[in-house]
Formats: C-alpha cells, sequence, structure tokens
C-alpha cells in the first residue's frame, strides 16, 4: 500500500521495473578519504544534483538511487541529500529517483570495529580514529568504541579525532594518553570509510580499512536493491529522510502554525 500520510510522495505500486539502476554514492566526513567505491560519489548539495541529473537523462525508465555514506554519525549528509533530492524531483518526473537507507549504523559501525580489534588479539591497547564532525557526532563515537571493546580485547581503548572540525583529543592526544597509561604499540583502527592515519610510529593497523571494495561495493548494491523494492511500494525514500537530523544536537522549540510548542533536538 503507498503511503497516504500528508506529504508523502508517492508513486503507483504499478511502476515498472527501471531499465538500469545507477548508484550514487553521497560523500561526507564518514567517508572522508575512502578509496574509490566503483560507483559515482558527490557531495550532497549542487554537486550531487548535478551527478543525478547527469545519470537521470538515460532512458525514461532509468532509476537513480543515492546512497548516503554514513554510519549515522552525520545525520547532516543525510538531510542533505534529502533536500537535494526534493528539488530535483518534480523536473526528472515520478519513480526516477529513490534515496536509500545509509550504508551501515552504528550497531553496523560497533560489529566492524570489534572485528578489527580481535585480527590484534595481543595488543595491549587500541586508538579509533575518525574526524572531528561535531560535539554531538564526536560524542556518540565514544559511546561505539566503548560496545566494540565490551567482552573482547583490548581492555584499553580509545578515542581520537584526525582532522575535521575542532579534534578534541587530536590524535597526537590520543596517541599521547595510551603511552600515558602504558600502551606504548596501540592497533589503529578507523571509525569510518577511510583507511586508519598513518601516524609516523609504523603501528599495527595502520593504512587499514574497516571494508575491502568488495564488500564496500556489496553493501552499495544491497542498499540500492532495499530503495528499489521500496519504491516499487510507493515510497522512494525521500521525504522521510529529511528528519534524519531530528535528535541530534541541543533540543529545542519551535511555534507550529497553530500556536502549539513543541520541543525537539538536532
Amino acid at each position: 500500500m503507498s503511503d497516504t500520510r500528508p506529504g508523502a510522495h508517492t508513486h503507483s505500486p504499478a511502476h515498472r521495473p527501471p531499465s538500469a539502476v545507477h548508484v550514487v554514492a553521497a560523500v561526507g566526513p564518514e567517508a572522508e578519504g575512502m578509496p574509490d567505491p566503483g560507483v559515482p560519489t558527490a557531495r550532497p548539495g549542487r554537486a550531487l544534483g548535478d551527478v543525478v541529473e547527469a545519470l537521470a537523462t538515460g532512458a525514461p525508465d532509468d532509476l537513480v538511487v543515492v546512497v548516503p555514506l554514513s554510519f549515522g554519525r552525520s545525520p547532516a549528509v543525510i538531510a542533505d541529500c534529502s533536500r537535494t533530492l526534493r528539488d530535483l524531483r518534480p523536473r526528472l518526473g515520478p519513480g526516477r529517483l529513490a534515496l536509500a537507507d545509509p550504508f551501515g549504523d552504528p550497531s553496523m559501525l560497533v560489529t566492524r570495529l570489534r572485528a578489527a580489534l580481535r585480527r590484534h588479539p595481543d595488543a595491549e591497547g587500541a586508538l579509533v580514529v575518525s574526524p572531528g564532525i561535531d560535539p554531538f557526532a564526536d560524542a556518540e563515537l565514544f559511546r561505539v568504541a566503548r560496545l566494540a571493546r565490551q567482552y573482547g580485547r583490548p581492555a584499553l581503548v580509545e578515542v581520537a579525532f584526525d582532522g575535521g572540525v575542532e579534534p578534541d583529543p587530536d590524535l597526537a592526544g590520543g596517541l599521547a594518553r595510551l603511552t600515558a597509561l602504558g600502551v606504548a604499540r596501540p592497533v589503529i583502527v578507523p571509525a569510518t570509510l577511510a583507511p586508519a592515519p598513518v601516524t609516523g610510529h609504523g603501528l599495527p593497523g595502520e593504512g587499514t580499512a574497516l571494508f575491502g571494495p568488495a564488500v564496500v561495493r556489496s553493501v552499495l548494491d544491497t542498499r540500492a536493491a532495499e530503495a528499489v523494492h521500496r519504491l516499487e511500494h510507493g515510497r522512494d525514500g525521500i521525504d522521510a529522510a529529511l528528519e534524519a537530523e531530528d535528535g541530534h544536537g541541543y533540543a529545542h522549540s519551535h511555534v507550529a502554525a497553530d500556536g502549539t510548542l513543541y520541543s525537539h533536538s538536532h
């Protein structure tokens, strides 16, 4: 059944299968420096809009699916994808665009971090590294790292931020903390789709990514297939993703048109 909520964008359930599906990966801070994923990439906004529109100029039944490259720590990327595709949708017509679920979620990230840590069973400590995104995304990484080390080894897992927005602690600070705690050679583990940074100390894990190229492409294809299936049932995923930032950030209030006061976070 199609979504009949006010404001929902619907398509006929009889929408024909697309003659071709073009996958585009939307990049943000969780994908900075990642290897080529094997599909076109662009940042949300004009760059993404140009790539999507160019691909959509093929056969009338071609479909473009955008996959946000995020584990959910940068919800602005997801919401910005929604805004970009909402602007394009009226020009391209029904059934031409779909916004997939993000590449992963915090649970996937915890699982992959655990797998990476298990590859170094003799490590005395680990440093989980990401670019700084914002205070809320960075605080979330401390939670993720704590869950990743639960019931496993090493017992000491710290977090550091390499570049990005106001990295605190930065990479040098994270290494210094581990040294002070008696860990001279921690394993470096990335918390994004990019390889772990090179520290200059020849530490284990440097330059290693959480996902190999084949796995990245497999996940992208899976997200695209899920989006195509939802579109066949009248849901393009674009409007729903506009609310991705809700609950992220400081809580604040708005006044609705009828005078009702409501609060939310982003």
